[in-house]
Protein backbone atom coordinates (compact mmCIF):
# COMPACT_ATOMS: atom_id res chain seq x y z
CA UNK A 1 0.00 0.00 0.00
CA UNK A 2 1.22 3.49 -0.70
CA UNK A 3 1.67 6.14 1.95
CA UNK A 4 -1.78 7.72 1.70
CA UNK A 5 -2.12 11.41 2.34
CA UNK A 6 -5.81 11.66 1.51
CA UNK A 7 -8.34 11.86 4.30
CA UNK A 8 -12.11 12.12 4.65
CA UNK A 9 -14.16 13.63 7.46
CA UNK A 10 -16.10 11.11 9.53
CA UNK A 11 -19.43 12.81 8.84
CA UNK A 12 -19.12 11.91 5.16
CA UNK A 13 -19.22 8.20 5.98
CA UNK A 14 -22.86 7.91 7.06
CA UNK A 15 -24.58 5.18 5.08
CA UNK A 16 -21.33 3.44 4.16
CA UNK A 17 -20.64 -0.24 4.75
CA UNK A 18 -18.57 -1.18 7.82
CA UNK A 19 -16.41 -4.30 8.00
CA UNK A 20 -13.92 -5.84 10.40
CA UNK A 21 -10.52 -7.34 9.71
CA UNK A 22 -11.89 -9.09 6.64
CA UNK A 23 -15.01 -9.04 4.48
CA UNK A 24 -16.61 -11.81 6.60
CA UNK A 25 -16.81 -9.55 9.68
CA UNK A 26 -20.01 -7.64 8.89
CA UNK A 27 -20.54 -4.60 11.11
CA UNK A 28 -23.49 -3.27 9.14
CA UNK A 29 -23.90 0.28 7.89
CA UNK A 30 -22.62 3.51 9.44
CA UNK A 31 -25.58 5.30 11.04
CA UNK A 32 -24.04 7.96 13.25
CA UNK A 33 -20.69 9.41 14.20
CA UNK A 34 -19.99 10.13 17.87
CA UNK A 35 -17.04 11.93 19.38
CA UNK A 36 -15.09 8.73 20.06
CA UNK A 37 -17.09 6.04 18.31
CA UNK A 38 -18.98 5.09 15.15
CA UNK A 39 -22.53 3.70 15.41
CA UNK A 40 -23.38 0.97 12.91
CA UNK A 41 -26.51 -1.13 12.46
CA UNK A 42 -26.71 -4.60 10.97
CA UNK A 43 -29.82 -6.45 9.83
CA UNK A 44 -33.27 -5.69 8.49
CA UNK A 45 -35.38 -6.84 11.42
CA UNK A 46 -34.05 -7.06 14.95
CA UNK A 47 -31.15 -4.80 14.05
CA UNK A 48 -27.91 -5.24 15.94
CA UNK A 49 -26.30 -1.94 16.95
CA UNK A 50 -22.54 -1.55 17.33
CA UNK A 51 -20.63 1.31 18.97
CA UNK A 52 -17.13 0.90 17.57
CA UNK A 53 -14.23 3.04 18.80
CA UNK A 54 -12.77 5.34 16.17
CA UNK A 55 -9.42 4.16 17.51
CA UNK A 56 -10.02 0.81 15.77
CA UNK A 57 -10.67 2.33 12.35
CA UNK A 58 -7.99 1.41 9.84
CA UNK A 59 -9.08 2.96 6.56
CA UNK A 60 -11.85 3.88 4.17
CA UNK A 61 -11.47 2.53 0.63
CA UNK A 62 -14.14 4.62 -1.07
CA UNK A 63 -16.87 2.06 -0.38
CA UNK A 64 -16.17 0.38 2.95
CA UNK A 65 -14.98 1.59 6.34
CA UNK A 66 -12.56 -1.02 7.72
CA UNK A 67 -12.01 -1.61 11.45
CA UNK A 68 -9.46 -3.73 13.28
CA UNK A 69 -12.25 -5.91 14.75
CA UNK A 70 -12.51 -9.70 14.54
CA UNK A 71 -15.72 -11.74 14.46
CA UNK A 72 -15.14 -12.70 18.10
CA UNK A 73 -14.53 -9.11 19.20
CA UNK A 74 -17.59 -7.56 17.58
CA UNK A 75 -19.85 -8.70 20.43
CA UNK A 76 -17.88 -6.33 22.72
CA UNK A 77 -19.29 -3.43 20.72
CA UNK A 78 -22.89 -4.61 20.44
CA UNK A 79 -25.04 -2.49 22.78
CA UNK A 80 -28.13 -0.32 22.95
CA UNK A 81 -26.62 2.80 24.53
CA UNK A 82 -23.49 4.84 23.85
CA UNK A 83 -20.34 3.90 25.74
CA UNK A 84 -18.50 6.18 28.09
CA UNK A 85 -15.20 7.63 27.00
CA UNK A 86 -13.44 5.56 29.66
CA UNK A 87 -14.85 2.35 28.19
CA UNK A 88 -13.16 2.94 24.87
CA UNK A 89 -10.03 4.88 25.81
CA UNK A 90 -8.34 1.52 26.40
CA UNK A 91 -8.37 0.96 22.62
CA UNK A 92 -6.15 3.97 22.01
CA UNK A 93 -2.55 2.92 21.42
CA UNK A 94 0.65 4.69 20.44
CA UNK A 95 0.04 3.72 16.81
CA UNK A 96 -3.38 5.41 16.60
CA UNK A 97 -3.18 8.60 14.52
CA UNK A 98 -3.57 11.73 16.63
CA UNK A 99 -6.33 13.06 14.37
CA UNK A 100 -8.41 9.85 14.25
CA UNK A 101 -11.37 11.53 15.97
CA UNK A 102 -11.79 14.06 13.15
CA UNK A 103 -10.84 12.19 9.97
CA UNK A 104 -9.96 8.78 8.54
CA UNK A 105 -7.35 7.80 5.97
CA UNK A 106 -8.52 6.95 2.46
CA UNK A 107 -6.64 3.94 1.14
CA UNK A 108 -6.83 1.60 -1.80
CA UNK A 109 -9.08 -1.46 -1.43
Amino acid sequence: MTDATNFIDWEELQGKEARGVNKNVDLGEVQQIGRNYVVTKKGITGKEIFYIPKYLAERYDGHTLWFNVTEGQKTEFSRQAPPTYDEYVRYRTATVPTDIESRIRIAEA
